[in-house]
């Protein structure tokens, strides 16, 4: 199982490596990875976190994809600009967002900066809505048969 790590956090998978994440993948199935241990060179157990378990079991089901996986972090105080990139919109319907109190800026001389625990519970606000709204469409489809 090997890797290539590039700069600023991204890896190029090889085939092996895709291979054996597209296994394990597969040997889940539809079922949900609840648990996962480590095991250090020691021979000690370290059991991981619910949240710990569902970030590597969504990063193996990217890799079981193919391709380049890039892991970075991200500053607690974003950019207006990064902050429209997590969201997957436009830096002026960030601004909008501001105007409208659905995003509280601290100001940084006079440019608008944003809490990442902000900008995060509006996607997730924005992926609920989104969930929702497909739900009811597909609530609409079954009502007219």
């Amino acid at each position: 199982m090997t890797s290539t790590l590039l700069t600023r956090g991204s890896l190029i998978i090889d085939e092996e490596l895709r291979n054996d994440a597209s296994e394990a993948v597969k040997a889940a199935g539809d079922e949900k990875f609840v648990e996962l241990t480590l095991t250090t060179s020691t021979g000690r157990q370290v059991v991981l976190e619910s949240a710990v378990v569902d970030l590597v079991s969504r990063v193996l089901g990217r890799v079981a994809q193919g391709g380049q996986l890039t892991i970075q972090t991200v500053p607690e105080m974003l950019t207006t600009s990064a902050a429209a990139d997590l969201l997957g919109v436009s830096r002026p319907t960030i601004m909008k967002l501001i105007r409208r109190g659905e995003l509280t800026p601290v100001m940084a001389g006079t440019h608008h900066r944003l809490r990442l625990q902000d900008v995060a519970a509006v996607r997730k606000l924005r992926e609920l809505d989104r969930s929702a709204a497909v739900e009811e469409l597909l609530n609409l489809g079954e009502d007219e048969e």
